[in-house]
């Protein structure tokens, strides 16, 4: 996309909420709409030199680091198209007490998963994409290493590339074309809208480069798949609520630790943000990379079981052999 018009600073607070402020009623593009911080490029002004100004004069903070653009959009208001990118961002300044522009702004709020539809207060049109864009801001999790970002349509390429490594493309049946790329990421998103959970790429944090993928698939309590877990863990293992963690890593980056990075983000999210009892993880009984990083991360082995048709997020072309169960309690 040319270079914007207009560019949004995506504040996270330590619980991962979303800084937001009301546009005041006598604004004349979107008045009483809820928006993130952000305004219009100056001429002569860079997009971070941009963030920077609109930071300090909407808020009072400083700019501290740029994480990363997630996200590249152009939006309409009486006929103008504006060109926008959004940056996930950290300040500096005391984060409970922003400093309005009082002829712009009149409310603020911190938005988590459940708040997002302030987002679509006052939005005459329905138009979802900038609550859409803070909901992804909200799922971003930032390892020592990785930024995992949820998955969308965006990241259709990466998945490809991800899943043409010899290595993971045997792990799940064959390589990836783009329209199986394209089917699988809009499932992992529709996840993230249904069940509050699913999937992140991984994206090295200084670099930019693709790493891998990884995180949660909720198992359906009725699925054969849970129901030989449940088999496995006796007692009233078939009560709860489960979760399995998972991670595919690029076939030249095996071995650095990023696997283990994800699956700690994803046990932390279970757990943490979700609630969650407990989490179970699989692998090829002779994996013995793959059972190492599951306990290096705590969880436990349990025995194992035969995969028939999906076993959890992977696919029936291991069917008839044996996976390690692994499981870690809350």
């Amino acid at each position: 996309m040319p270079t914007p018009d207009c560019v949004g600073a995506l504040i996270r607070d330590d619980r991962h909420r979303v800084f937001v402020q009301r546009r005041s009623a006598t604004r004349r593009v979107l008045p009483s709409v809820w928006d993130i911080v952000g305004g219009h490029v100056d001429p002569g002004e860079s997009p971070e030199q941009a963030l920077v100004r609109e930071i300090k004069e909407e808020t009072g903070w400083s700019l501290r680091r740029i994480e990363a653009r997630i996200a590249e959009w152009e939006w309409e208001h009486d006929g103008v198209v504006r060109r926008e990118w959004d940056y996930l961002v950290e300040v500096d300044g005391d984060l409970g007490s922003p400093r309005l522009e009082d002829d712009k702004h009149d409310a603020w709020a911190w938005v988590g998963p459940g708040d997002l539809h302030l987002l679509m207060e006052g939005r005459a049109d329905d138009d979802r994409r900038l609550r859409d864009i803070v909901a992804r801001a909200t799922r971003v999790r930032l390892t020592e290493r990785l930024r995992l970002e949820p998955i969308g349509l965006h990241h259709v390429e990466d998945l490809r590339t991800l899943h043409s490594d010899p290595v993971v493309a045997q792990w799940y049946g064959r390589p990836w074309d783009s329209a199986k790329a394209r089917s699988v990421a809009a499932e992992f998103a529709q996840g993230w809208e249904d069940a509050g959970v699913s999937k992140w790429i991984a994206y090295d944090r200084v670099r930019g480069h693709l790493v891998g993928r990884g995180g949660l698939t909720r198992l359906p309590p009725d699925a054969d798949i849970t129901h030989r877990i449940a088999s496995a863990l006796g007692g009233d293992a078939w009560r709860r609520q489960r979760l399995e963690v998972g991670w595919a890593i690029r076939d030249h980056l095996v071995g650095r630790g990023y696997a283990t990075e994800i699956g700690r983000a994803g046990l932390a999210y279970a757990f943490d943000d979700l609630g969650a009892e407990q989490v179970v993880a699989f692998t090829e009984r002779d994996n013995r990379r793959s059972r190492a990083v599951m306990e290096r991360l705590g969880m436990r082995y349990v025995g194992e079981i035969l995969g028939r048709g999906r076993v959890g997020s992977l696919e029936g072309v291991h069917d008839g052999a044996p996976f390690a169960l692994y499981v870690k309690q809350r």
